[in-house]
């Protein structure tokens, strides 16, 4: 059963931002408080920390935000619905993919700028540097530097999971190609269904039509994006706690 988040329950004590129940909220804001004693000696590090990782707990709420828009909808109005209901699903999936993995991409990009703190001269963060930093390359440093480490283990899990990799390459074509096609169905085993393809990178005659159009299209990898969020924040937290502490 997919699991369904209440938004506005729980508040960011450190700003009171409502936020999702089911944000990580306690490692979260225990990382931003151990990062906060560098503002001074480490300031180009802390503030483009801090821009990541404002990001992460923004992109996570418009996630929850889009995800609930579009279940909605399709509880209401279906998978076919007249046009206008129609773009207003492709809005919320279009919204949706964008926002989660936007939230990813966030928490590299900040435990980048905690790799640059620890090990200046391997975690550069000249312009340069910065410029193009994905998940992917952030994992490889941390492999090559932080060899062992539990944060290290959760970054390569995340991006090699098969969920990641659909929800990046989904994020890709909506973002770059435009609105993909759905297929509908009378009769047979899928009567009553609607798909996209699951393969949307491909020209379209390799296109696969697996794709589910139903309330639990986006609420399925938002459950996989609460659960891998918290294990990536709980490693953070205490990747930083261990490792700051021995720094100073």
């Amino acid at each position: 059963m997919v699991k369904r988040s209440s938004f506005g329950e729980t508040k960011l004590t450190s700003i009171g931002f409502a936020m999702p129940l089911d944000f990580p909220s306690e490692a979260y804001e225990k990382t931003s408080g151990i990062l906060v004693k560098y503002k001074d000696t480490h300031p180009t590090q802390w503030v483009s920390f801090g821009l990541g990782w404002r990001g992460l707990k923004n992109r996570y709420r418009a996630m929850v935000e889009y995800n609930e828009e579009f279940t909605q909808s399709i509880k209401k109005h279906g998978n076919s619905p007249p046009f206008e209901e129609r773009y207003k699903q492709e809005k919320a999936l279009f919204g949706f993919f964008v926002s989660a993995i936007s939230t990813i991409e966030c928490f590299f990009y900040s435990t980048y700028l905690v790799g640059a703190i620890l090990k200046p001269d391997r975690f550069t963060s000249d312009f340069e540097s910065l410029k193009y930093l994905y998940p992917q390359n952030v994992m490889e440093k941390f492999v090559a530097n932080f060899h062992g480490e539990a944060l290290t283990g959760k970054m390569k899990e995340c991006v090699d999971d098969h969920m990641y990799i659909g929800m990046r390459d989904m994020r890709d074509v909506l973002s770059h190609r435009g609105e993909l096609p759905r297929s509908f169905y009378r009769g047979g085993e899928r009567n009553g269904m609607a798909t996209m393809p699951t393969n949307p990178k491909d020209t379209s005659d390799l296109w696969r039509y697996d794709f589910s159009i139903d309330e639990n299209t986006t609420a399925t990898y938002h459950q996989w994006l609460y659960e891998t969020l918290k294990g990536l924040t709980s490693a953070a937290a205490d990747f930083c706690e261990k490792t700051m502490a021995c720094k100073e």
